[in-house]
């Protein structure tokens, strides 16, 4: 394995095993230490390409230039966002950031046959569930709701939690892109969409067809915002659905493909928002020197509880060491 793929494997193994420990609550598990390190220097470190300049707070927990004090769900706390030009978001829009941070969330319950669970599901009083699904080869899960109050239907992607669909999220490789050729993506994201693909496909067309006149959104955190724009360019590419008809969140998304790639998101003109977190870890990977580029709708937030990296650079030798 070339030095390189190696290092961004054993990242994207400590990036999933933090995500791991994703879960839907409110707050942070009791009895979660906070450590107090020294932080790193920037001079032993991979760039991970992102802009620098933006560094921890001084007195951050932190080991190895990594914040330890992980965020638990894919949250928008923060008080404030970003475009990412610099320009701030209206308070009206970091409350819709909100409102589909907690529906991406709500992708972690174990939903049966109803819509209730121990999270947010009572600040959503007027969704009916229509499926839940969790395949068997790659553990993609997630659900498809409808608000009925709205005219709004709701696909959500969760993000790793398991050992397969993190395992997924290390397979740093690329694939051909099936449906833009001379275009490729990453092979873990593409395996878990494709995996699923056709249940939620099938599902959400019939849901649009019997429902003139809604409006789909899509949502993911980590890996499942990966998901959640593949499967979004599915729609537009097989059902004809555009911006006036279907909107995606992504939290703390991954970069999902090269740069062909993201130029062919950019030339849809779909409606994409890509939120992050304060200096998020995961949207760094994989790492630009692989290729890997970002596509548009970037908003950034300030949480100084989220997932950070130091300086936007990631030092190799202790991480390394760290994992094995």
């Amino acid at each position: 394995m070339a030095p390189l793929k190696f290092l961004t494997f054993f990242i994207a193994v400590l990036a999933a095993a933090q995500l791991i420990t994703a879960a839907p609550s409110r707050n942070a598990p009791k009895g979660h230490k906070k450590h107090n390190h020294k932080p790193v220097s920037g001079a032993e470190a991979v760039q991970t390409g992102e802009p620098t300049g933006i560094q921890l707070p001084k007195n951050t927990p932190q080991a190895n230039g990594l914040a330890t004090n992980w965020t638990y769900s894919p949250r928008t706390s923060g008080p404030k966002s970003f475009i990412s030009d610099g320009s701030p978001d209206s308070t009206a829009f970091v409350s819709t950031l909100q409102t589909y941070a907690r529906l991406a969330s709500l992708a972690y319950c174990d939903f049966k046959s109803a819509f209730t669970c121990r999270s947010y599901c009572d600040m959503f009083p007027g969704i009916t569930l229509i499926k839940a699904f969790n395949t068997p080869n790659t553990t993609t899960a997630g659900y498809i709701a409808r608000d009925d109050s709205s005219k709004t239907i709701y696909l959500a992607y969760r993000g790793s939690q398991s050992l397969m669909s993190f395992i997924q999220d290390s397979q740093i490789t690329y694939s051909n892109y099936p449906a833009a050729p001379g275009t490729r993506v990453h092979t873990g994201f593409l395996q878990s969409f494709q995996d699923a693909r056709d249940i939620v496909y099938n599902t959400v067309v019939d849901e649009m067809n019997n429902h003139p006149g809604y409006t789909l959104y899509l949502v993911g955190h980590s890996l499942g915002g990966a998901e959640a724009v593949l499967q979004t360019l599915d729609f537009a590419q097989n059902a004809g659905y555009n911006s006036s008809n279907m909107m995606t969140y992504t939290f703390g998304q991954p970069r999902v493909g090269d740069a062909a790639f993201s130029s062919y998101v950019n030339s849809l003109s779909l409606n994409f928002i890509r939120s992050i977190n304060q200096n998020d870890i995961v949207p760094h990977l994989p790492p630009l020197p692989l290729g890997f580029v970002h596509h548009v709708g970037e908003h950034w937030t300030e949480n100084p509880k989220g997932d950070v990296v130091s300086n936007s650079q990631i030092p190799p030798a202790k991480l390394i060491k760290s994992v094995l």
